[in-house]
């Protein structure tokens, strides 16, 4: 069986599913997997393959180093803000910024798109 990419969405559906009684196995079909990929793929985002698929991990993924591909430009500015409000580097404001923004979920304001 060839793997298939489980969406976000189609994990979101997963607990709805098995409360309608659908099987893992019937689940795995549906999305093109083995059995065994969703329920590593489960076990990873901390979805149970129980009935009613609830959360059953309430701790946060380990922290990871990110690389960013920033302008120039973009840098420059940061750097300058960063020294203006007395950040001690300019990776401290851009982290900032970035906790804010996933904290308040800012997403589209900073990118000036609408709501949906």
């Amino acid at each position: 069986m060839r793997t298939a990419r489980i969406t976000d969405d189609m994990f979101a559906r997963i607990p709805a599913l098995l409360l309608q009684g659908r099987s893992r196995a019937e689940i795995a079909a549906m999305y093109g997997v083995t059995l065994g990929t969703l329920a590593v793929r489960c076990c990873q985002r901390g979805i149970s393959l129980r009935k009613g698929g609830a959360l059953k991990r309430t701790t946060l993924p380990k922290r990871t180093n990110l690389t960013l591909p920033l302008s120039d430009g973009a840098l420059k500015s940061l750097s300058e803000a960063a020294q203006a409000m007395g950040k001690d580097s300019t990776a401290r404001l851009a982290s900032d910024l970035l906790e804010k923004i996933a904290s308040d979920g800012l997403y589209k304001a900073v990118l000036d798109e609408e709501a949906a």
